[in-house]
């Protein structure tokens, strides 16, 4: 990005003694890179906040939509062009900073005396990477059950709540399954964040330990179990059904009377009043024993950013209070700052999404290893044919296949 002249009026108010970010003593632009266009409200804000303390750096959001995010990524910084700042995932946090193109935090953080204890310790031990951190999180997910109250009331069942277990979940769905009208009682989608994970964790399962795969363990099967039975039983829509419409828009439909879902999910349910009304939110209800996943997004620097100081500026504001508590307000993300969370609880009231926070203690951290995307890849094609219902390949079966694959690119990763 350039830098710009900097304004005799804006250079004489600033006040500050910061250092300079270029050697004349101008103004840094930097990019920041995100992918949420329901974040950009609350990231102006944001901006206005880290500008009204550093007046001589200008930021500027870079929007690029999740569909073409992460493959634009990788040509920008190839050429030379990435943000200078940018959103950064689980699953690729491994990749990107093996590759040495993410600008190592760590002595920063620590001449500053940042410790990142006010974030979740998941989140935190997720962005760091052989002993060096690389991102600062700057929000989570765990994930809730959303459940449609008309539909149990239709049929006479109090609602999910703390002492719900699977069984409750298939019980429930036995009564308000209705052929008729295409009403399900859940999903049971093949959905590695929202499904997948919670119930292999529920099941005191595992995906990941070092350069092995956990999907041919016992319990981990079993979590699967859970789900592709309530498939077969014709209790929750099979993987076409998923495939035609998403188990958000089949909840917002009525045709889904549970489904487990993300803070961010709420947005669209909240916006529709009717939907709205009818909708709750509980804690997952327990398997074996109560669980689930853990993640959320960090900010990370471009290490080829021209502006590294400047850009690292900007990211230890967003790992303060100040942004946490915008971010919430704004009621789109859930921030990962201690203390921070209760404008996003009051933001909507008539949801319980203190459930999401309720649920950190017993959350397992988001697996990920350098070659996430090409094994997570794997989970859809493997298991896929056990998610069509009845006469389908036994889940046994597909989760052995899986394993072995993922442990042949696993295998690749000390290569």
């Amino acid at each position: 990005m350039a830098t710009l002249p900097l304004a005799a009026g804006i250079a004489a108010c600033s006040g500050t003694a910061g250092p300079a970010f270029v050697p004349d003593g101008g103004r840094v632009r930097i990019g920041y890179g995100m992918w949420d266009a329901d974040q950009v409200p609350a990231m102006q804000e944001v901006i206005s906040a880290f500008r009204a303390e550093h007046p001589d750096i200008d930021v500027t959001i870079q929007l690029t939509p999740w569909a073409t995010y992460w493959t634009k990524l990788q040509t920008s910084i190839v050429g030379g062009g990435a943000a200078d700042v940018f959103w950064m995932n689980a699953p690729n946090i491994a990749k990107f900073a093996r590759y040495a193109t993410l600008l190592p935090l760590t002595d920063r953080l620590a001449r500053d005396g940042i410790t990142l204890a006010e974030h979740p310790p998941h989140l935190v031990e997720l962005y760091r990477r052989d002993g060096e951190q690389y991102g600062v999180p700057k929000d989570y997910d765990t994930i809730s059950l959303f459940y449609n109250k008309e539909l149990f009331e239709r049929a006479g069942i109090g609602y999910p709540d703390e002492s719900w277990t699977w069984q409750h979940v298939l019980d429930a769905s036995a009564e308000i399954r209705d052929p008729r009208s295409g009403v399900f009682g859940f999903s049971a989608a093949l959905d590695r964040q929202r499904n997948l994970y919670p119930a292999i964790f529920q099941n005191e399962g595992w995906v990941l330990r070092g350069t092995r795969s956990g999907f041919d363990d016992e319990a981990t099967i079993g979590g699967l179990r859970f789900l592709t039975d309530a498939i077969d039983r014709n209790l929750a829509p099979n993987a076409m059904a998923e495939a035609d419409t998403r188990a958000r828009e089949q909840f917002q439909g009525g045709k889904v009377a549970m489904y487990n879902g993300l803070p961010n999910d709420s947005n669209a349910t909240y916006k529709d009043p009717e939907v709205r009304a009818r909708t709750g939110v509980a804690v997952l209800p327990r398997g074996a024993q109560r669980g689930t996943v853990i993640h959320g997004l960090a900010n990370v620097i471009n290490a080829r950013t021209p502006y590294p100081d400047a850009s690292y500026e900007f990211v230890k504001f967003m790992a303060g209070r100040t942004t946490g508590e915008i971010q919430g307000r704004s009621g789109t993300i859930l921030p990962s700052f201690s203390g921070t969370q209760q404008a996003f609880l009051e933001a909507k009231p008539e949801f319980r999404m203190q459930s999401f926070i309720d649920q950190v203690p017993v959350a397992t951290a988001y697996p990920a290893s350098v070659s996430t995307t090409t094994w997570e890849l794997m989970q859809l094609r493997v298991l896929g044919p056990s998610w069509i219902g009845p006469g389908s390949r036994p889940i046994e079966e597909s989760a052995q296949l899986l394993a072995s694959d993922m442990n042949d690119v696993l295998a690749k990763e000390a290569v």
